[in-house]
């Protein structure tokens, strides 16, 4: 059971005589901390074939162009006899050749800790922040959650979340949210090598906007936009001469603003392979189907989530170390994504991009 707390204030000289009877447990505490921490700076060059991120028709395509980018990260973790705290902090910036409105860059950090309350249970709090300037996809997200992990056994782990985010797009606030958030993931390791997971969240979306009226409706509703989301996953893994993983994931955001509900299916599998002369090859792909019920409503420019969280995806990455503290890596990412017609006779839109960087990692 923990400990229990409670206020003395009415009683210095009680309070007194109890931090005394714990000093002699002062040293040992402090011996029992342990801190570990790491950083890595990958930059390198790159060529992206639609460095504007258009959707395109017949009649319009993509622009390119070169861009130099940088990407650094520090994480650390101080860790006591049944406490940890960690932290991790990125930096990213991309810079284009011909293109300055494109030029990008992200914060972003994420903090954790955790208290063993026995060998079961473990209590904590989880946070974290990224912010993105740049290419007019100006936002903030930021996430709170507590959450308890279950352990009953050694191959059984289960976490469960609960807190609330808050998601800002400077370029059109109105389509700013927050909202209650909640996830579960579960894995179950039927040996070293082989496992098997469940994920799920749901997050209810108020938005600062309106919802969009139908066709139909004589006048629009003054009514907030209201979007519950959810999701569920399954995936299996495999971590042996070689790493494998592959997973299913459905999306719902069912939204009573009109042409912004979507359903998604979504195919995922990451893979990594060493081979010789000391090189690592690894790869993801993802295949996503979308619906949209409605019709299409939202624009193109909102969608402001990452290319690999948005699109369907394949990435390869050669690796290879050249020093104890030095990798360099070759990269190739395609991603495209498909908008049905909104209106009948009008052309669907299509978006592909392809990114290749050359890039140097190095590690302290």
């Amino acid at each position: 059971m923990p400990p229990r707390f409670r206020a003395y204030s009415a009683r210095p000289v009680s309070v007194l005589s109890r931090l005394l009877l714990l000093l002699p447990l002062v040293p040992t505490f402090a011996g029992a901390v342990d801190f570990r921490g790491a950083s890595r700076l990958w930059v390198g060059p790159g060529y992206d074939t639609n460095a504007r991120r258009d959707f395109v028709t017949s009649a319009s395509g993509p622009q390119a162009d070169g861009f130099l980018f940088g990407l650094g990260t520090v994480d650390g973790v101080i860790e006591g006899e049944r406490w940890r705290l960690a932290g991790t902090y990125d930096v990213a910036a991309r810079k284009f050749f011909l293109l300055p409105s494109e030029d990008t860059i992200v914060n972003s950090a994420t903090g954790e800790f955790l208290f063993g309350l026995s060998q079961l249970f473990t209590v904590g709090l989880f946070g974290t922040v990224r912010d993105r300037r740049g290419a007019e996809r100006d936002y903030t997200g930021l996430i709170g959650q507590g959450f308890i992990d279950f352990t009953p056994t050694g191959n059984i782990d289960v976490r469960l979340r609960f807190g609330a985010t808050r998601f800002l797009f400077w370029p059109r606030f109105a389509y700013s949210y927050s909202g209650p958030l909640g996830d579960l993931t579960a894995r179950y390791r039927f040996d070293r090598r082989h496992s098997v997971s469940l994920s799920g969240s749901f997050n209810a979306r108020t938005y600062n906007a309106t919802v969009n009226p139908r066709p139909d409706e004589p006048e629009p509703p003054q009514v907030r936009r209201f979007d519950p989301f959810f999701t569920v996953g399954v995936g299996y893994a495999f971590r042996g001469p070689f790493h494998l993983s592959v997973g299913y994931q459905y999306l719902d955001q069912t939204s009573n603003s009109y042409g912004e509900t979507l359903r998604r299916h979504r195919l995922s599998a990451t893979a990594g392979f060493r081979l010789p002369g000391k090189f690592t090859l690894l790869t993801t792909g993802a295949l996503q189907l979308t619906s949209f019920p409605d019709g299409i409503f939202l624009s193109p420019e909102l969608q402001v989530v990452e290319d690999d969280e948005n699109s369907s995806t394949l990435t390869l990455k050669l690796v290879r170390p050249v020093h104890k503290h030095i990798d360099v890596d070759l990269r190739y990412a395609l991603y495209v994504n498909v908008l049905p017609q909104r209106t009948s006779g009008q052309e669907a839109l299509v978006y592909v991009r392809n990114v290749f960087s050359l890039g140097m990692t190095v590690s302290f």
